[in-house]
Parts: structure tokens; C-alpha cells; sequence
């Protein structure tokens, strides 16, 4: 992400919207993550105006849910597509940029995916919020479920601390639902 931002700095920007659990409240669950900050970045035409009200918007999310790799990776190869075909006159890539700005955020859960790489075995889904579950393979919270919209139905969620899908206290009542809510808003 860094390198996109520094290598087409007219057609890229990464802004840190927000932070990871671990990071900004310094729990670091026995030094199992070091905390992250959570980024977004916004592709655009060079020639064309950031944050535009004359553009249409797309955001794009990933790395919700920490244990799945793929579409954090796509999500990745979607953004070199654009650059690439932008920066080889593809007509098509380069209305669509001309017209749009995408807003991608490749990993909203960090933490969680620091615990998914390191510790497999756990197959970790959540951020690294003590969410009231003792047992220490199972807490945290699904960031996907603390989103406002829907918040606290239970046919894909569930109140049970220890569950995969756990919601949270309440809606957006977390660090990275925060953040990605909050960018989303503007």
C-alpha cells in the first residue's frame, strides 16, 4: 500500500484512518500483536479532483474477517489492475478513474490478521477486542456483525462472547468498525 502511494502519488493516496484495538489501547494480549494502524487508500484520475462530490464513490472492503486471505489479496491485484491499465491508456480503466474515486481497505482487521498468520492453529476470525469470552482462542469480536446496519439481529449473529459471529456491546462499538464507519461517512 505505502509503495502504491509513493510510486503513483498522483493517482494514489494512503491515509491512516484509523487504529487496531491492540494499538490504540496498548493491550497486547501477551505480545501476541504489536497493534497496527488501519489505512485506506483512494485511487483516482491524476488529472482529476480528490474527493470530488461530481465523482461517484466506491469502497471496498477486506480483511474483516482474519482468516480470509483471499480477498484481501484480490482486493490488492484489483487496485495494481487499475494503476497499471490507467497508466497504459486503457480507455475503459481510465473513464472509470475519471469518474470515480475508489476507496479500498485492504485490511480492516489487523490485529486479527497478525493472529491468523502467526497462531494458524487458532484459525482466528475477530479482532483482538476482550469481548467477556475466557476462553483465550475465542474472544473478540466480528467486525462484520458490530456495523450498525442490522446490528444485534441474531440470524447471522450472535451476543455469546465466545461465538465466531459475536456483535459486540453494541453498534460500531469498535475500534476498527469505527474507523471504517467513520471514512465511509465522509
Amino acid at each position: 500500500m505505502k509503495d502504491l502511494a509513493a510510486n503513483y502519488p498522483d493517482l494514489v493516496t494512503l491515509e491512516t484512518i484509523g487504529e487496531s484495538y491492540i494499538k490504540k489501547n496498548g493491550n497486547n494480549n501477551d505480545g501476541r500483536s504489536p497493534g497496527y494502524d488501519i489505512y485506506a487508500l483512494n485511487i483516482t484520475a491524476a488529472n482529476s479532483t480528490r474527493q470530488s462530490s461530481e465523482k461517484g464513490k466506491l469502497l471496498i472492503t477486506s480483511g474483516i474477517h482474519a482468516r480470509e486471505y483471499t480477498p484481501k489479496e484480490l482486493l490488492a491485484r484489483f487496485i495494481e489492475m487499475l494503476i497499471d491499465g490507467y497508466n497504459n491508456n486503457n480507455a475503459q480503466i481510465t473513464s472509470i478513474l475519471q469518474h470515480t474515486e475508489i476507496h479500498a481497505v485492504i485490511h480492516v482487521n489487523p490485529d486479527g490478521r497478525y493472529m491468523a498468520e502467526n497462531f494458524s492453529s487458532t484459525y482466528w476470525r475477530k479482532n483482538m477486542n476482550p469481548s467477556g469470552c475466557k476462553n483465550e482462542d475465542f474472544y473478540g469480536v466480528d467486525i462484520n456483525r458490530n456495523i450498525d446496519f442490522l446490528w444485534g439481529d441474531e440470524s447471522g449473529a450472535s451476543s455469546n462472547p465466545c461465538a465466531d459471529e459475536y456483535h459486540g456491546t453494541g453498534p460500531n462499538s469498535k475500534e476498527e468498525t469505527q474507523a471504517l464507519v467513520n471514512y465511509a461517512m465522509r
